[in-house]
């Protein structure tokens, strides 16, 4: 019999679970505007004229940066990039930017990393947030052949680990077993 702290830990994990699908759509759906922004958007060469210094959430540093430059059709702009970083980057410093052809003052830096970073990270949350939240659904519900299942899973993902860490990496597991018995 499960007491009343067993579903509120299940409810929080069902929580959790569905909290990963939603932002790794979130994080999906900013790599999908991004990439629309560079096949559509029109590019420029730009200078950093300023950097402003702002905090995130998680009240670390960061730097926005301002540039110049000029439009498809000569206009000079001066912008905010959409992005920060987390590097100050020099004053004068030139780089090219994309920014929309109806909304100039929209600038994105050109760089290929943020949108593989995303597009690696988004499918891994929303697959194992799904995952979670589906299995604490069902054994939520009664479904015992879950746990059963989930256990099974487990098992045999440790026996994959150690055939894996027995063979050429089998000095990585001597050392994990040194340290953490």
């Amino acid at each position: 019999m499960q007491g009343f702290w067993d579903y509120a830990g299940l409810a929080m994990t069902v929580l959790f679970g569905v909290a990963q699908v939603f932002i790794g759509f979130g994080i999906l759906w900013e790599t999908v505007e991004r990439a629309v922004l560079w096949l559509r958007g029109h590019r420029a060469h730009a200078v950093i004229a300023a950097v402003g210094e702002e905090r995130d959430g998680d009240s670390h540093r960061v730097y926005r940066p301002t540039v110049e430059f000029a439009t498809s059709t000569g206009e000079l702009r001066r912008a905010a990039l959409a992005d920060t970083v987390t590097v100050s980057p020099a004053i004068g410093a030139r780089l090219t930017v994309v920014y929309r052809p109806n909304e100039p003052e929209y600038v994105d830096a050109i760089g290929v990393a943020k949108g593989i970073g995303s597009l690696l990270l988004a499918p891994i949350l929303v697959v194992v947030g799904a995952w979670i939240a589906a299995l604490s659904i069902a054994y939520l519900l009664g479904l015992d052949g879950v746990r059963l299942w989930a256990e099974q899973a487990l098992g045999d993902t440790f026996d994959w680990l150690e055939r894996t860490l027995g063979g050429p990496l089998g000095w990585v597991r001597d050392v994990l077993v040194d340290w953490y018995g």
